[in-house]
């Protein structure tokens, strides 16, 4: 975001700007991510991966929700086009996704935006929601590692993350900048987000990311200051980019948001001692999306150079679950993308 850190007069009239014009539409683009899995196709159970390769396939990007969150998405008239346990029921994803081992993601942040919920006992449902994550990966502790979620930005926010470490201290943890609408511009914005990676980085907390904020000007700007403001002085942190950046697809803001990176890393910005990878999940879209438009036959090829660039050893395999199921993202991937065996290997290492 091209906005001078510490301008109030400019923040003020952004801010009003974005309330007056997209307050309502933020609801649904900041989680378009899980508007991809709630209207698309139904998936085949029957396709399941061709295990001749000796491939072990780890999935990055798994969502589950709860049936409550289910019934409040319904609501709001969000269509679902599957059955509620195909989103809810821990063994129904297993089967379903494919994957030998899978990052099981929880969406209890979208509590914490009050155009989807406005009652006075938000952190009760962000706790439940983060209970129902927990609880479900507690049946398969050696297939699923979960990531509770915050809103960063809320009160209860660290107090949220230590209650759920005492459940379970092997979980990671999922912020949704889009969802809760961080600008790391934002002076108070940046000194909250730099406590929540402080506090990850000393207790060994990975974190997965949803980086974009879905700001027109997000790009560049924001990951200079994720790096300079906020990993700069932290001790090793575990940091997953969810969809390579941005909110699914591939187009300008992909490239600018890789480029940044690309450009941090090739000058030796990043601190060597920070795990940083790029979650693929949602990028090699080979449909059309809520809005967002499956990847031409040259967008394909171009993908394979950004992931060229970026580097297979730094990139993971990741489905967003039920957007797709592993067999299809991983045939997308070998098809698509004409990924090599190593480079599969890699990236779902």
């Amino acid at each position: 975001m091209l906005i001078v850190l510490g301008s109030k007069k400019i923040h003020e009239t952004m801010h009003k700007h974005l309330i007056r014009n997209m307050k309502k539409y933020l609801l649904y683009v900041s989680i378009i991510g899980i508007l991809f899995m709630l209207s698309c196709k139904p998936i085949d159970e029957k396709k399941k991966l061709d295990r001749n390769d000796g491939l072990t396939l780890n999935d990055s990007h798994v969502h589950i929700m709860s049936p409550n969150l289910i019934a409040e998405w319904k609501d709001l008239g969000i269509p679902f086009s599957k059955p509620d346990y195909k989103y809810s029921n821990i063994d129904t994803i297993l089967n379903t996704n494919g994957a030998d081992n899978i990052k099981l993601i929880g969406m209890g942040y979208v509590y914490g935006n009050s155009d989807f919920y406005s009652g006075n006992d938000e952190y009760l449902k962000v706790k439940k929601e983060n209970d129902y994550l927990l609880e479900s990966a507690k049946k398969y502790k050696s297939q699923v590692h979960p990531f509770f979620a915050i809103d960063p930005l809320k009160d209860y926010a660290i107090k949220e993350i230590k209650r759920c470490l005492q459940i379970n201290k092997n979980s990671g943890l999922k912020l949704h900048f889009n969802a809760s609408q961080v600008y790391l511009t934002e002076p108070e914005h940046l000194k909250k987000i730099h406590s929540i990676f402080k506090i990850a980085a000393e207790n060994d907390i990975a974190i997965l990311l949803h980086f974009d904020n879905w700001h027109p000007k997000f790009g560049k700007p924001d990951v200079e200051i994720l790096v300079h403001k906020i990993l700069k002085d932290l001790e090793p942190i575990n940091l997953t980019i969810a969809h390579f950046g941005t909110s699914g697809g591939f187009n300008q803001k992909t490239k600018n948001v890789l480029e940044a990176f690309i450009e941090l890393y090739n000058s030796e910005r990043i601190p060597k001692r920070h795990k940083i990878l790029f979650d693929i999940s949602a990028v090699a879209l080979d449909k059309d999306s809520e809005g967002v438009k499956k990847l031409t036959e040259d967008e394909f090829k171009e993908l394979k150079v950004y992931c060229n660039k970026i580097g297979f050893d730094k990139i993971i395999f990741g489905t967003d679950y039920p957007l797709y199921t592993s067999k299809e993202y991983y045939d997308i991937l070998n098809t698509k993308l004409n990924l090599s065996k190593s480079d599969l290997k890699e990236i779902a290492k």
